[in-house]
């Protein structure tokens, strides 16, 4: 009875290591995909941040791996061939207000206030063109 409970325990430890392997290879995975360039342009983009927000350093670190995180899947929905101009442009908007919501998370009120009034012009979301020309009034 012993020699059958041994080949299952062996059997059920092995498929909890190959789970535990897989689920921290996804981790870094992902972590490997915040490239170097997506880095310096987070940390780029926290400093011109800075002067509004005037964040502490832990706080501005939080600050860089949010826009960090939202960097990688903008870059995603900009370079997937999948996706029309209006799709990629609807969904860089809600990347966007998801980005917003999660600094409030990282900033104090005050400073979430502030980061909302000027995000329009440190992070704009450019409009494809085929969306500006049906903007304009034709005589």
């Amino acid at each position: 009875m012993k020699t059958n409970s041994i080949p299952r325990l062996r059997h059920l430890v092995f498929t909890l290591l190959i789970f535990a392997v897989s689920s921290m290879r996804g981790q870094t995975l992902y972590a490997l995909k915040i490239d170097q360039n997506i880095r310096l342009e987070a940390k780029e983009i926290t400093a011109r941040y800075q002067p509004h927000l005037v964040m502490g350093a832990d706080q501005a670190m939080d600050f860089q791996s949010t826009v960090g995180r939202f960097l990688v899947k903008k870059r995603a929905v900009e370079q997937d061939p999948n996706l029309s101009d209006k799709a990629k442009y609807d969904l860089l908007k809600r990347l966007s207000s998801r980005e917003t919501a999660e600094m409030a998370d990282v900033l104090e009120s005050y400073r979430w206030q502030e980061y909302m009034r000027i995000k329009v012009q440190i992070q704009p979301i450019p409009e494809p063109n085929d969306l500006r020309k049906n903007l304009v009034v034709q005589e």
